[in-house]
C-alpha cells in the first residue's frame, strides 16, 4: 500500500497563514509515503515567494516531488521569462522540472506543462509537446509493468463536468492515449483551483467522460481517473469552494482518492 498527498496551486504570496500551518500539521501527522505537488508555488514568481515555498517543502516530514505550474514564471521580467524561465524554480524548488518516481508499488512520471508564451493574449494556458508526449510514452513503458503508474502535471487533461467547453491543456487528446496505452490508472493536475475526478475510459479520451462528483473516487489499470486539485493553501478560491488537496492509496492495483477540505479550523473529507 502507498499512501499519497496531492497538493496543487499554493500560490505563496497569497496565502492563508492559517491553512499553510493546518497544511503543514496534518501532512505531517498523516505522514504520507509521498507528497505530489502540481504546480503554483508562487503567486508571482517572485524571489520571497519562493522563498516562502521553499520553507513550506523544508517542513515537511514526507518526501515529495513536483512540476512547476504557470505562475512559477515572471509575468514581468520578459528576458527571464523567455531565455530562463525556470532558473528560480529549479534554484528554490527542484533541479528537475519533469522528476521521475517510482517504488515497488507506484511509477509516478511528471511533464511539465508551462508555456513560456503563447499566440494569443492568454499566456497561462498550458500545452504539452509532442516530444513531451514520446518521451513520457518512453518513461512510462520503462516502468516494471506491475506498479501502479501516474501522470502529474500543471494544466487539467480534462474538463470539469460543469464546463465541457472549458480549456484543457494542449494536445491532452494525444497525451491521454498515450497514457492510456502505456497502462496509467491516474493522472493528476491543478491549475483551476476546483476539485474533480472524471474516468477516461475509452481510447479516444472523448468518447467516454463519466463524470466522479462524490468525495472519493476509485481507479484500476482497467480505468484511468483524471484527477483535479483545488487551492491548497491560496486565498484565490474559485466557486465558492474552500481549499482542497487529495488523499491518495494505492493498493492492490488500484487507487482510491478522497477529497480532504478546509472547514476553517482543520481537515475533513468531502461529504
Amino acid at each position: 500500500m502507498r499512501r499519497i498527498a496531492h497538493i496543487s496551486d499554493l500560490h505563496f504570496g497569497r496565502t492563508d497563514p492559517a491553512v499553510v500551518a493546518g497544511l503543514t500539521e496534518e501532512l505531517n501527522r498523516d505522514r504520507p509515503d509521498l507528497i505530489i505537488a502540481s504546480g503554483d508555488f508562487t503567486m508571482r514568481a517572485r524571489q520571497v515567494e519562493y522563498a516562502e515555498a521553499q520553507a513550506f517543502l523544508a517542513g515537511l516530514a514526507s518526501p515529495w516531488i513536483a512540476v512547476p505550474g504557470n505562475h512559477d514564471i515572471s509575468p514581468y521580467h520578459l528576458v527571464q521569462r523567455f531565455l530562463r524561465p525556470f532558473d528560480r524554480y529549479k534554484r528554490y524548488i527542484a533541479s528537475d522540472t519533469e522528476p521521475v518516481f517510482s517504488d515497488d508499488e507506484v511509477g509516478i512520471v511528471c511533464i511539465n506543462t508551462v508555456r513560456r508564451w503563447a499566440p494569443e493574449r492568454d499566456w497561462s494556458q498550458g500545452k504539452i509537446h509532442r516530444w513531451q508526449i514520446a518521451r513520457a510514452e518512453l518513461r512510462l513503458r520503462a516502468l516494471p509493468n506491475h506498479l501502479f503508474k501516474i501522470v502529474v502535471g500543471h494544466h487539467p487533461f480534462m474538463p470539469p463536468p460543469w464546463d465541457e467547453e472549458a480549456r484543457i491543456v494542449g494536445r491532452a487528446d494525444l497525451a491521454l492515449a498515450a497514457f492510456r496505452r502505456c497502462g496509467v490508472g491516474l493522472t493528476l493536475a491543478g491549475h483551476l483551483h476546483r476539485h474533480y475526478s472524471r474516468f477516461v475510459e475509452a481510447a479516444d479520451p472523448g468518447a467516454d467522460r463519466s463524470t466522479v462528483d462524490q468525495g472519493s473516487a476509485r481507479a484500476t489499470e482497467q480505468r484511468m481517473l483524471a484527477v483535479q486539485a483545488g487551492s491548497a493553501t491560496s486565498t484565490r478560491l474559485r466557486g465558492n469552494e474552500p481549499n482542497a488537496y487529495n488523499r491518495i492509496v494505492v493498493e492492490n492495483g488500484a487507487a482510491t482518492v478522497t477529497v480532504r477540505l478546509w472547514d476553517g479550523g482543520g481537515w475533513r473529507d468531502a461529504a
